[in-house]
């Protein structure tokens, strides 16, 4: 009884968006923290909760399940798309409050705002929006670009820190990860992407390609860990930290593209993008 319990509370917390929730402050703590800025505000990372619980809740409310399944996220989609609705509504009401205490850093906040309807905007059932997902080609692109901007630079802007050349490191490093997480689920979505006609890099490109890109862009991040150990004042172990992540992400390739299962998706790999703000946590508490 207890293991069937524990089971449903993990699935809820997984599949009901609070674990990716949970992931994007950790990621924007991070962010700043790592460079002994400490955390931004509390009504941004209020924001950022609510405003990542809003965009996935309506992003899964309006997906189909009988055509877009998987192993164990679409049944219990299928039971529970009330919950989705649910929490868009409660979290877009939590997401205006605390939004209207950042409104003087709105023109920052509003690049993150398009992005992220741009992502969702093809799953609206009518048109114009089901055609852009047979014109917008850097799908795979503009989820990273908008999972690295909110977590990695929009921090920066809202405890009004003068940019500096190794954030733009911390940047390409931070989207040098999220990016090949991206590929893994968009391999994983191929088929039914092609037959649906949506583009991007992975319908694009034959197998062989996409894995080059997925190399080099693991590549990139190691040679952007190393530059931000040279540019700052990182200790070795905080360095380390930095690499864990896409060492497990690489490491995961073979075992990503052969299943199809929910839990290494959206939770394995979605929490590889906050392993590193985890450890980094936990070795300030040691």
């Amino acid at each position: 009884m207890r293991a069937s319990y524990n089971r449903k509370f993990f699935d809820f917390i997984i599949f009901s968006n609070i674990f990716i929730a949970l992931c994007a402050v950790a990621m924007a703590g991070y962010s700043t923290h790592l460079f002994s800025f400490g955390f931004p505000p509390a009504h941004f990372a209020g924001f950022l909760f609510f405003s990542t619980l809003a965009s996935y809740s309506i992003h899964w409310y309006l997906t189909d399940e009988t055509t877009e399944i998987t192993a164990s996220r679409t049944p219990w989609l299928s039971k529970n798309k009330w919950l989705h609705a649910a929490f868009f509504v409660i979290s877009s009401i939590g997401c205006a409050f605390f939004l209207l205490k950042e409104l003087g850093y709105i023109k920052w906040i509003l690049p993150a705002i398009f992005l992220t309807l741009l992502y969702t905007a093809p799953k609206f059932p009518f048109q114009p929006f089901t055609a852009l997902k047979k014109i917008i080609l850097g799908k795979t692109i503009l989820l990273a670009l908008m999972w690295t901007y909110v977590t990695s630079a929009l921090p920066f802007f809202i405890i009004n820190k003068p940019w500096e050349p190794v954030y733009t490191l911390f940047f390409i490093n931070r989207f040098a990860l999220i990016f090949p997480i991206c590929i893994l689920f968009d391999l994983r979505d191929k088929e039914y992407d092609k037959l649906t006609g949506v583009k991007s890099l992975v319908t694009l490109l034959p197998t062989k390609k996409i894995k080059i890109v997925f190399n080099l862009f693991v590549i990139l991040h190691v040679i952007t860990a190393l530059l931000i150990a040279y540019f700052s004042d990182l200790g070795l172990v905080d360095n380390f930290i930095l690499l864990i992540p896409i060492i497990l992400t690489f490491s995961l390739y073979n075992k990503a593209i052969r299943t199809k299962n929910d839990y290494l998706f959206y939770f394995i790999l979605d929490g590889l993008m906050a392993l590193a703000p985890i450890l980094f946590f936990v070795k300030l508490t040691l």
